[in-house]
């Protein structure tokens, strides 16, 4: 197989994260209100807080995976065949949590939904991290620091687990990653 360049890679998965974050846009509704006031209004809209929650958690999850891929591949100029596979791999996911947001927001509470919502991030965390190891080493690295990049599959793999027992853990489980990023870096 002949190198891919570089902006092939970043092309299609540009490409493939506007479609995503598309697809979890258009999966907003619009409620239909029956109330003028505003108070009666905002009271009817109390119980879509868990959907747009789902929502902002799953595109700010979009959101920081595409930074973090535009991070790891700003710096190479063609990629190798597992890097173009595992890169496959991780858009594969990505293009699944749409699915599974509004599994989430249409099933709230349901264990099936949750679970699958939390396997979808696990895979797409997973697959981020075994792609930046395959573009590490594809760059000739010899030694590839991974310890950031597991902190979140071990707590997608946690909330996959505990939403089998406990609901309530896994919500907070899931909010852990995004606020991770958001920590300062030593």
């Amino acid at each position: 197989m002949q190198p891919i360049s570089k902006a092939r890679l970043e092309q299609f998965s540009d490409g493939v994260f506007a479609i995503a974050i598309t697809l979890l846009a258009l999966e907003i509704k619009v409620p239909e209100l029956q109330n003028a006031d505003l108070k009666n209004s905002l009271h009817e809209l109390l119980p879509l807080i868990p959907n747009i929650a789902t929502f902002i958690l799953s595109f700010l999850g979009i959101a920081i995976f595409w930074v973090n891929h535009h991070q790891l591949t700003r710096n190479i100029s063609t990629v190798s065949r597992r890097v173009v596979w595992s890169n496959m791999l991780f858009l594969l996911f990505v293009t699944l949590i749409p699915f599974a947001t509004s599994a989430m927001a249409e099933n709230y509470g349901n264990a099936l939904a949750v679970v699958t919502y939390s396997f979808i991030l696990l895979g797409s965390s997973s697959s981020f991290s075994i792609l930046r190891f395959f573009v590490e080493k594809h760059q000739g690295n010899t030694k590839v620091k991974m310890l950031r990049s597991l902190v979140g599959p071990i707590i997608y793999t946690l909330a996959f687990i505990s939403a089998f027992f406990s609901l309530g853990t896994t919500y907070a489980l899931l909010i852990i990653p995004p606020l991770f990023y958001f920590l300062p870096r030593n």
